[in-house]
């Protein structure tokens, strides 16, 4: 008899391992195949293999505690959901000091309590484990034990097609699948496996909220990070990323909400005792870009024109002023990113639009008490002819409908 060639492409191979993060073992239950074929595959395509052990999770206290204390999920469910190994999920439980429930603890079945469950109301194994908080191979058991005759295997008939339309067009969990087919979410899986459907990332399954992918348009991200350095504050909540910012001008929530809302769900307070609102975006992971606060313009954006007075709108409609001073109109920003002003100085300066870049409040502390750490920087533009230029090249890109009509008001 000869053995079995497990066909596995590159692509696929790398797709799985390296963005899916799943490990050989994962891997080799979906080809049906052992780990030592899929690292043998690895070896041969020169995948980078990762640190063997447990995966390090970044799973919080608050969340670790709401998933295994109050919903009850099992340490391996966790670990399904976070895409690690149990015992990754298991140190986080020893680490926070959750107490962690028995795992030998003996789940007991009675036999009349069984048949009436199994052959009476006809519920399946798993709708029986459910009952009994433990596993379908657990109930079958006790029906091997209590000689209580299990009913022959349902076949279920469901097309590649529709299946891929329920998963992946409507989005559908496994487990509302597996109600519609009326089996568990396991047939499901294995129907998959065999269609060569690939799982949803953690990003995807963790989320109820539909999240989109950024479009990639090099414009809008020149744009949406100028914004960002300027005003907002971004942080990784897990597999998500978290946009938003607190501000008392409408103006300011309307542009985050159009900038956003297209991407993911956007949520907005009530004012608080300043009188300011609080507007969140949550976003998925190809928004991480904007994870890190620029220093300095990025080159790829200094080396397009269109690309640099982008992030120049994205960072004005943050930061900047326009208006009529002393009779004289006047386009300003001022922060504390001195490099950054810098280089809108020394780019402006090459298009033939003179600015002025200077220092406009060293580091102080106010009346108030109030203790400013760093000098405050500001470029200013008020020559008719650099304001008319700057205007042709840049009110097309502002979107903070405030700056725009001051710019043509200007």
């Amino acid at each position: 008899m000869t053995k079995r060639k497990c066909i596995i492409l590159r692509k696929e191979l790398r797709e799985l391992y390296y963005k899916q993060k799943l490990s050989s073992f994962q891997i080799a239950r979906i080809y049906d195949c052992t780990a030592c074929t899929i690292i043998n595959r690895m070896k041969e395509y020169n995948i980078k293999r990762r640190q063997s052990g447990p995966r390090r999770v970044n799973i919080s206290k608050r969340s670790l505690y709401l998933l295994y204390v109050k919903k009850g999920f099992s340490s391996q469910k966790i670990a399904k959901i976070c895409h690690c190994e149990q015992s990754a999920i298991l140190n986080k439980l020893k680490k926070y000091k959750i107490l962690i429930r028995h795992p030998k603890k003996k789940i007991n079945i009675f036999k009349k309590e069984l048949k009436k469950l199994y052959k009476e109301r006809k519920l399946s194994a798993y709708k029986i484990a459910k009952i009994f908080n433990c596993k379908s191979g657990t109930v079958y058991r006790y029906l091997k034990l209590y000689k209580i005759k299990t009913r022959p295997l349902k076949l279920i008939r469901i097309t590649e097609d529709r299946l891929r339309n329920l998963y992946i067009k409507k989005k559908f969990p496994l487990s509302k699948i597996a109600n519609i087919y009326k089996c568990c979410p396991v047939t499901i899986s294995t129907k998959m496996k065999k269609y060569g459907i690939l799982r949803r990332s953690i990003s995807e399954t963790s989320t109820r909220h539909l999240k989109n992918n950024f479009n990639g348009d090099l414009i809008e991200k020149a744009y949406i990070i100028g914004f960002r350095t300027g005003d907002l504050r971004v942080r990784e909540d897990r597999n998500l990323i978290s946009v938003g910012c607190g501000t008392t001008k409408l103006e300011q929530i309307k542009l985050i909400k159009t900038l956003f809302k297209p991407y993911g769900p956007v949520y907005l307070t009530k004012k608080d005792k300043r009188g300011a609102f609080h507007i969140d975006c949550s976003l998925n992971s190809s928004f991480s870009f904007l994870l890190s606060r620029h220093d300095l313009i990025p080159g790829w954006v200094l080396r397009n024109k269109k690309s640099f007075f982008s992030f120049l709108a994205g960072y004005a409609d943050a930061e900047g002023n326009i208006g009529i001073y002393n009779k004289r109109a006047k386009f300003r920003i001022r922060s504390y990113d001195k490099k950054i002003l810098y280089q809108f100085h020394n780019g402006l300066q090459k298009l033939n639009i003179k600015s002025l870049f200077r220092l406009d409040k060293k580091s102080h502390i106010d009346k108030g008490g109030v203790i400013y750490r760093k000098d405050c920087w500001g470029i200013t533009i008020n020559e008719r002819k650099s304001l008319l230029r700057l205007f042709i090249l840049l009110e097309p890109l502002l979107r903070h409908k405030k700056r725009k009509k001051r710019f043509a008001k200007s």
